[in-house]
């Protein structure tokens, strides 16, 4: 069998369940059962694919039919030029989230102090880490599983040097949201669980593989973005901004949530389909 015929396999396989992508999810799930890129799979088509390979590649296309993410099978996804690990502990970085990092960045300099509120897979607080190698960054996260993935593409993709200079380690807490979070900081960001309950039930029905605990915002979505604006007051230095990834249709609550306790220069930004996908807050407190 060649490559080619391989691939042909698998997406008309993967098709009937996931009609939108079944050709790139075929050759992303064989470029990494052959340790190659898709570029050099797309360039190999007329190869011979050996037996066993073929094997493991059509336990791959089984498993994507069966509704896992294709990056919960080759463990790996591409976030802000980054190659990190995932697996089910964590929600899959998606691409809208590099809107979130971008709007941080724009407030961390060297020096700053910067959290990541249910972290997951570290890909926000590693992206900013890597951005900007002199910032302070710590990240937390309730879930154990989910803060041993981030140990893992923290010591993966911030070991060594980063810009010429060595990086230092981002500290962690398991921590309730702000609960057990100690001092107070320039920047928070947080692209926390925001899904209504009834869309989190839906999505359990249909066997969706990402964590509950990663998706159940609460009736409205909106449990744990209100606790956090109202716990960061307390952990934010005069003039820090606090950042949320969230639905578009809850920017109008969440900017009514931010007014209540009293942030202003409140901005909105669009993800890439041009909907609202990030808000943030400045708090003028004390230091």
């Amino acid at each position: 069998m060649t490559i080619r015929q391989a691939i042909t396999e698998g997406t008309q396989k993967i098709a009937p369940r996931w009609p939108e992508t079944p050709y790139l999810d075929a050759c992303v799930i064989l470029a990494s059962v052959l340790g190659s890129t898709r570029e050099k799979l797309l360039a190999s088509l007329a190869d011979t694919l050996e037996n066993a390979d073929y094997k493991v590649f059509m336990q791959g296309v089984g498993a994507r039919t069966a509704g896992s993410p294709v990056a919960y099978i080759t463990h790996h996804q591409e976030f802000y030029a980054l190659d990190f690990y995932v697996d089910n502990r964590v929600l899959v970085p998606r691409a809208d989230t590099e809107i979130l990092v971008e709007t941080a960045l724009g407030y961390i300099r060297q020096g700053s102090r910067v959290l990541d509120l249910c972290t997951g897979s570290g890909c926000i607080a590693i992206a900013i880490k890597h951005a900007v190698p002199e910032a302070r960054v710590e990240a937390s996260d309730i879930s154990d599983g989910a803060l041993a993935v981030f140990r893992r593409n923290a010591e993966t993709l911030l070991s060594g040097q980063i810009k010429g200079q060595v990086s230092g380690q981002i500290v962690t807490y398991k921590s309730d949201l702000l609960n057990a979070i100690p001092g107070k900081y320039d920047v928070i960001v947080s692209n926390p669980p925001y899904l209504t309950r009834a869309e989190t039930a839906r999505m359990e029905e249909a066997s969706w593989p990402e964590p509950k605990l990663a998706l159940d915002g609460g009736e409205d979505g909106l449990d744990f973005i209100r606790r956090i604006i109202a716990d960061a007051a307390g952990h934010l230095l005069s003039g820090g901004r606090l950042l949320f990834e969230a639905d578009p249709a809850q920017m109008a609550a969440i900017k009514i949530e931010f007014e209540k306790y009293k942030y202003n220069d409140i901005i909105i930004r669009k993800d890439l389909a041009g909907r609202d996908r990030v808000i943030a807050g400045c708090y003028w407190g004390t230091d």
